[in-house]
């Protein structure tokens, strides 16, 4: 029997697919087809034996339609919100609001839209916010799809970031590519640090990436696509074809994810 997964990190995006600004990193990506209900969305999720998720609010008129789906179906989707830390208190004030209304359990951060690395003050009071909602925090690692600078992406600045903050969950996302020691020292340093394996099709996810899945890593990283980047079915199959360790796969595809976001997904 197959493992059920939670797919740890998805994109709102797929409420208006046609994003064509990534089309050389990901064929076909402003082809994805469009979810129109919270029930299409858990019927595509459930064909590629992924039975919950976590999606995060990129645009605001997409807030209501992720709040509702959290609301109806709690156990299977829980919503995230994209945050910009340069708006300052406002956004604190918005982070708020939407973990109130819409049950955001997790930022979302991307400094290379920003070009600050995750040492800058500018991130620390939404650092704080989080540990006193006790939300996740998720930021990308590693060189960024957009052509922007992706230096400020280096993995090694997230040591910094969990030595502050210990008791803040922080999930590194996009597999932290070409910094992938970095990605493994940071992890291993800190307890409260894990990584959402997306964007990254995992045929492509080099040796020590995947052995550290399979050994030191085996509590720490965790299955997602970032869709629409990777396709549900694809990094299912992609996944399963690396054939991790049968103590590791339930830990990989589910059970991190429980731990990281402090949530108890229903992925049956």
């Amino acid at each position: 029997m197959t493992e059920r997964a939670v797919d740890s990190l998805i994109n709102s995006s797929f409420l208006n697919p046609g994003d064509e600004s990534l089309g050389y990193l990901f064929k076909d990506i402003e082809k994805r087809p469009k979810v129109d209900s919270p029930e299409q969305l858990l019927e595509q999720l459930d064909a590629a034996d992924i039975g919950a998720c976590v999606v995060s609010i990129m645009q605001a008129n997409h807030a209501e339609w992720v709040g509702r789906a959290h609301q109806r179906y709690p156990g299977k989707i829980l919503p995230a919100m994209i945050v910009n830390p340069l708006e300052g208190f406002a956004e604190i004030e918005r982070v708020v609001e939407y973990h109130e209304r819409f049950g955001v359990r997790c930022l979302r951060i991307p400094p290379f839209r920003y070009t600050l690395p995750p040492t800058d003050r500018v991130y620390w009071p939404f650092y704080v916010k989080v540990l006193e909602l006790d939300m996740a925090v998720s930021m990308n690692a590693g060189m960024p799809g957009p052509r922007r600078p992706g230096y400020v992406q280096n993995p090694a600045y997230y040591d910094e970031v969990a030595y502050h903050f210990q008791d803040l969950r922080l999930i590194m996302t996009h597999c932290g590519q070409p910094w992938i020691e970095e990605v493994i020292s940071t992890i291993m340093h800190w307890d409260n640090v894990y990584m959402s394996c997306t964007s990254v099709a995992p045929r492509y996810w080099p040796e020590n990436f995947v052995q550290f899945i399979n050994t030191r890593g085996r509590e720490k990283m965790m299955f997602g696509t970032e869709y629409p980047t990777i396709p549900w079915d694809r990094g299912r199959a992609e996944v399963d074809a690396l054939e991790l360790r049968e103590s590791v796969v339930k830990l990989f595809l589910r059970d991190n994810a429980r731990r990281a976001y402090a949530h108890e997904f229903d992925v049956e």
